[in-house]
């Protein structure tokens, strides 16, 4: 009986070799096609990120990591371009914006679907966190570290190079993410990128750039897991140069984070990460959504009844707003009885 449950179990394992090998192919099949989508008429520089870039690069076989959407990232004055293009291309965005520009005032990529592809494209500007986020982001630094990807085929695609991958996954894992929502493939690419291409990283750039970001605690905390989960040889100097720039703040922002959360304190998080001009889009968008999203959001039925969930989105936000206050109180009379 043993017996075959291990057989059982490693035929699981194969049928998941398979299907992500599968999917991979359609991943290199669909990269081909939008190499020569992002050459014509004139080239855009695009750069592949994340799992789209690694699992033909940095995995000994590309079936080892599974690739579930494509990461772009173009120039922010070429966006509409290349945006324009995925759509000739036949590509449409997911979901409805909650108000016209607010995307691209409080977000970081859009994402795209094809219909018969079982992947998405999400389209970059800047990564990670929003322009009107308090953490700084230096987006030129990122493309001054582009280099040639390397893929099956001759392509024109970038991607980055280790100091600034490693940078970038790991702000996207502990700061976008957070460890509640953590998949642990992020980690296990973060520790290839420091055993196969340790050589190639510059710890003190990438210290440096860290603290100009305010992301040094997402990278410390990243790479300790990885030392913990994983064996991670990361040197000890990484460690105490990234050490220099932590920031408390973002240290309990992340604190938070490693537990799961509900949809009001997430909100409140953004809000409270954002400068005004993000605050006031925010707002705008919570409260006075536009009808084709209030449409797609709550599908009504009959249709004309949509601007009845108005009243109820309001009402939603005031119950999570007095949940999260009486939480909030009760935790500091705890602290007071302490």
């Amino acid at each position: 009986m043993a017996a075959v449950s291990i057989l059982a179990g490693k035929e699981v394992k194969k049928e998941q070799l398979w299907a992500t090998a599968a999917m991979n192919a359609l991943v290199l099949e669909e990269l081909r096609r939008l190499d020569e989508i992002f050459s014509q008429p004139f080239p855009i520089p695009v750069m592949v990120l994340k799992g789209g870039a690694l699992a033909f690069t940095l995995y000994s076989d590309s079936s080892l990591r599974p690739v579930s959407d494509l990461d772009l990232l173009v120039p922010k004055e070429l966006l509409q371009e290349a945006f324009a293009r995925l759509k000739d291309a036949g590509y449409s965005p997911v979901a409805e914006e909650m108000a016209p520009g607010l995307n691209l005032l409080l977000g970081h990529h859009f994402d795209l679907m094809r219909e018969g592809l079982p992947f998405g494209i999400e389209l970059h500007w800047t990564l990670t966190l929003s322009e009107h986020e308090r953490y700084h982001l230096d987006m030129a630094w990122f493309w001054e570290h582009a280099e040639p990807l390397k893929l099956p085929f001759p392509n024109h695609f970038l991607t980055l190079d280790p100091t600034a991958h490693l940078l970038y996954i790991a702000a996207h894992t502990m700061l976008q993410h957070g460890e509640a929502q953590m998949d642990p493939k992020w980690l296990y690419d973060l520790h290839l990128l420091v055993e196969k291409e340790g050589e190639r990283i510059d710890w003190e750039e990438l210290a440096r750039q860290a603290a100009a970001s305010r992301w040094s605690e997402a990278v410390l905390r990243a790479l300790r897991r990885c030392v913990e989960l994983l064996g991670t040889q990361v040197p000890e100097e990484a460690f105490h140069l990234l050490e220099e720039g932590r920031d408390r703040t973002v240290a309990k922002l992340l604190e938070r984070k490693a537990k799961p959360r509900r949809k009001g304190e997430k909100a409140w998080e953004k809000f409270h990460s954002l400068d005004w001009t993000g605050r006031l889009g925010l707002l705008r968008g919570l409260l006075f959504p536009s009808p084709a999203f209030v449409r797609w959001r709550y599908r009504p039925n009959p249709s004309w009844t949509w601007p009845l969930f108005y009243p109820y989105r309001w009402f939603d936000i005031l119950r999570e707003g007095f949940y999260l206050a009486i939480r909030a109180i009760r935790a500091c009379f705890r602290s007071g009885e302490r």
